[in-house]
C-alpha cells in the first residue's frame, strides 16, 4: 500500500511539473537586464581588444558608436530598476546622436562632468551614464585619428574605465534584483 501511494504521489508531482514546463515553454522569456549588460560587456571587451591591437581608427570609431547604441537597452532597464534616474539618463540618451560629434573637451565638460545634464538624483545614476559617454569619447578620439601609441593608450584607458563602470552597473542591477525579491517575500508574508 505504501509503495502504491508513493508511486501515485510521484506520478502526480511529475504531471504537475510537466504542465509547468509546458506553460513556461509557451510564454516568451523577457529580456533581462543582465542579458543586455552581458551583451554590452562583450562588445566593449571586443572594442578594448581592437584598441590594444591598434585596429584602424575608422573601425574603432564605428565600433565605439555601435557600443553607444548597445547602451540604450541597458539604460532603459536601469531606468526601470531605478526610476529616480529617469530624467538624468533620459537626458544623456537624448544626446546619443550628438555625443560623437562633439569635441573631446565638450564631451568631457558637458557629459563626463555632467554640466549639460540635470542634477544627479542619486549617485547610482552616475555609472550607467558612463556607458554612453566613454564610447562617445573613444569615437571622437578615433575620428580625430589614432595616430600613435599614445593616442591608442588614451582610448584604451577610457575603455578600461568603462569596464569599471560596467561592473558598477552590474552590481546595481544585482542590488535592485535582491531588493525586489525581498519586497516580494515581504508582500507574500503579509498576505498569508
Amino acid at each position: 500500500m505504501r509503495k502504491e501511494l508513493t508511486a501515485l504521489i510521484g506520478l502526480a508531482l511529475l504531471g504537475c511539473s510537466e504542465q509547468a514546463e509546458q506553460a513556461n515553454a509557451s510564454t516568451p522569456t523577457p529580456i533581462q537586464p543582465q542579458d543586455t549588460l552581458h551583451r554590452y560587456r562583450l562588445i566593449a571587451s571586443d572594442l578594448l581588444t581592437n584598441i590594444r591591437i591598434q585596429t584602424s581608427a575608422e573601425a574603432i570609431a564605428q565600433q565605439a558608436e555601435d557600443l553607444m547604441h548597445e547602451a540604450g537597452p541597458v539604460l532603459a532597464h536601469f531606468n526601470q530598476a531605478y526610476p529616480q534616474c529617469g530624467a538624468y539618463l533620459d537626458a544623456v540618451l537624448g544626446a546619443t546622436q550628438t555625443l560623437p560629434t562633439l569635441t573631446l573637451q565638450q564631451l568631457e565638460q558637458d557629459y563626463h562632468d555632467a554640466q549639460a545634464l540635470p542634477t544627479l538624483a542619486d549617485p547610482v545614476c552616475y555609472h550607467p551614464k558612463e556607458l554612453l559617454v566613454h564610447p562617445a569619447k573613444v569615437a571622437v578620439m578615433a575620428k580625430a585619428g589614432l595616430s600613435d601609441d599614445e593616442a591608442y593608450l588614451d582610448a584604451e584607458l577610457d575603455l578600461v574605465e568603462l569596464m569599471a563602470h560596467v561592473e558598477q552597473v552590474r552590481l546595481a542591477f544585482a542590488r535592485a534584483k535582491t531588493a525586489a525579491e525581498s519586497l516580494e517575500v515581504a508582500n507574500d508574508s503579509t498576505t498569508n
